[in-house]
């Protein structure tokens, strides 16, 4: 795991949420993304085995801090694109997400059920594929021959379809993209490095009321006093954190 230290002692304005170095975000628009991600969650059947409890409901207080994590990280993750000269380009997005989707959870109709399950509205959506699909552009750049083996590219598309069958993209048209994804966590340890620099340069401060940014785990942590229950990077992704440092 990589160890990082609190984010800086700056204070927020009045109705911020966090400061990414002069871009603000506001409280209004956590909470915009978590009313729409409860909504999304009752829109989606419950899943659940004769015999077994019904899942936990969703806490708005977890999913403020996950919101404005994943805010925080599209901030410094876009800052850090712009100073490289790296442009996401719309028909790149669509791509990356029908991809994405499809590689990690069979369709895109089953990502966007996922995301609404664990409390993200579609509108919302768009911020994982941005920020994931940006992740991925950095990547490039700074560790462009990182990429896994044809081998290990191959046994991931066959572990795939044996997951989820037949899917609708050919093995040419995932191979791209599964290079990429088998060596996410490579990818983003030498990513981490350089966002550093981007940290340093556009200095991060959280509304107490959230907790505080941790550089280390890249996301907002608890802090005594603050809405978050404990540590833990935002389920970034829907089972893949952004830039995780989890093992």
């Amino acid at each position: 795991m990589l160890v990082g230290t609190a984010g800086t002692a700056c204070t927020t304005p009045a109705g911020d949420a966090a400061r990414v170095g002069s871009q603000s975000i506001e409280t209004a628009q956590v909470r915009g993304i978590v009313e729409r991600g409860l909504a999304a969650a009752r829109t989606v059947p419950v899943q659940q085995q004769p015999g077994q409890t019904a899942p936990p409901a969703l806490d708005p207080a977890k999913l403020a801090v996950r919101a404005l994590s994943t805010l925080v990280q599209l901030d410094v993750l876009s800052d850090e694109a712009r100073r490289r000269n790296i442009t996401v380009r719309p028909q790149d997005l669509a791509s990356y997400y029908r991809a994405y989707a499809i590689l990690q959870y069979g369709s895109v109709q089953a990502f966007e059920r996922q995301a609404a399950s664990v409390g993200f509205a579609q509108r919302d959506v768009s911020m994982i594929v941005r920020a994931g699909a940006l992740q991925s552009a950095l990547s490039d750049r700074i560790s462009p021959h990182l990429l896994a083996t044809d081998a290990e590219t191959r046994e991931r598309y066959d572990s795939v379809v044996a997951q989820f069958g037949r899917i609708p993209l050919t093995y040419a048209q995932a191979k791209p993209y599964l290079a990429r994804i088998v060596v996410t966590k490579e990818r983003s340890a030498q990513l981490r490095q350089a966002l550093a620099q981007t940290e340093r340069t556009h200095p991060i401060s959280i509304n107490p009321r959230f907790g505080a940014w941790n550089s280390g785990q890249f996301a907002v942590v608890d802090v005594s006093g603050s809405i978050a229950s404990r540590p833990e990077p935002p389920d970034y992704g829907l089972g893949q954190p952004a830039l995780s440092t989890q093992s």
